[in-house]
């Protein structure tokens, strides 16, 4: 089976000029983007046209004038472009579930309508699909960018890899979702949540039918600190979100090793940000689950919290050494 970076350097060598006979459908959930979301739609249109069958955009009832953005560029896109405005809030889940419910495609893409793609992302994503019908879905590295458009660094440092379900559980969450790519297989599984789920339960979803792989080259753009974002503003509730994607993992026959330490690097990022924020009550409230769920004693749950810490530590260190195009230090959101 082939890697990523041998399927990449395929298409370099490539010649053909038809990407791909399966098509694929853009699905971008917006709400009060009005500073964003014509950047969002037009690096979509700058995506190879025999690449998409449709753009589905969930408009979940914006009133600062991101309507009207999407209405002028959807009137001179007609057969392209699907602009659902929703006449009352949705919220991001259900809106994107209504957009999944329309889409056609035998590839789906998901983008928020804050984010948006660098020039030639879908192509390699739809080749590796094509290829490998193993490959359940496609993601790429993302470059991390302000409110303002200002370059900060990158989503991730994990390269061109690829992750089975037990590895995406020891790991934790380092995909970026607006630049994934999946099949449209997945689309009944996750129109069956019956509550709430975030990114990284998407993620997981899609490892039940075959493995994920990540093009290491920066394809898509994610803003940070964004106002009003679920991330910023309320840390609790994604972080029992995330807690509950992990536990569900159990019933997905995730192996009692990769569930520990995949709770224990969770424990880890409770930790940190305890450090950080030296809220201690965090630690104090989190441990005690954290020890009752693994199917490790306590000493050997703290071991795996402890090499988890030192093993991000490292690979800190060592990420000092990468400079960014301005020739400063590079910095990664999330390390794997």
């Amino acid at each position: 089976m082939e890697t990523a970076p041998h399927l990449l350097n395929r298409l370099e060598e490539s010649t053909r000029n038809v990407v791909s006979t399966k098509r694929v459908s853009v699905c971008i959930a917006t709400c009060n983007h009005r500073d964003y979301i014509e950047q969002c739609l037009r690096s979509v249109l700058a995506q190879p046209a025999d690449c998409i069958l449709e753009v589905l955009i969930g408009d979940d009832a914006s009133d600062d004038g991101t309507s009207e953005i999407i209405a002028q560029i959807a009137a001179k896109h007609p057969d392209l472009i699907h602009h659902h405005r929703h006449p009352e809030r949705l919220g991001a889940f259900r809106n994107t579930l209504y957009l999944l419910g329309k889409a056609k495609g035998d590839y789906i893409a998901c983008l928020d309508g804050d984010d948006y793609w660098l020039k030639g992302k879908l192509e390699p994503q739809i080749l590796l699909l094509d290829d490998d019908s193993t490959c359940a879905a496609v993601y790429t590295n993302a470059i991390t960018v302000r409110e303002d458009g200002r370059h900060v660094g990158l989503f991730n440092d994990a390269g061109d890899a690829r992750f089975d379900m037990d590895a995406l559980v020891e790991r934790g969450n380092v995909l970026n979702y607006s630049s994934m790519l999946f099949r449209a297989q997945s689309i009944a599984s996750i129109l069956s949540c019956d509550v709430p789920i975030i990114d990284y339960e998407v993620h997981l979803i899609h490892a039940r039918f075959g493995y994920l792989a990540q093009i290491g080259t920066p394809l898509a753009a994610y803003r940070v600190h964004i106002t009003g974002s679920m991330v910023t503003s309320n840390h609790e509730r994604v972080r029992e979100m995330y807690w509950n994607a992990l536990a569900r993992t159990r019933k997905a026959g995730v192996s009692d090793r990769s569930y520990a330490l995949g709770i224990t690097d969770f424990f880890r990022r409770i930790l940190l940000r305890s450090i950080r924020t030296r809220d201690y009550r965090l630690c104090r409230e989190w441990f005690p689950r954290i020890r009752a769920s693994s199917p490790y004693g306590t000493s050997r749950t703290l071991w795996l919290t402890l090499r988890s810490a030192l093993r991000i530590a490292v690979r800190v260190l060592f990420g000092l050494l990468r400079k960014g195009p301005d020739g400063k230090c590079l910095k990664i959101l999330y390390r794997r």
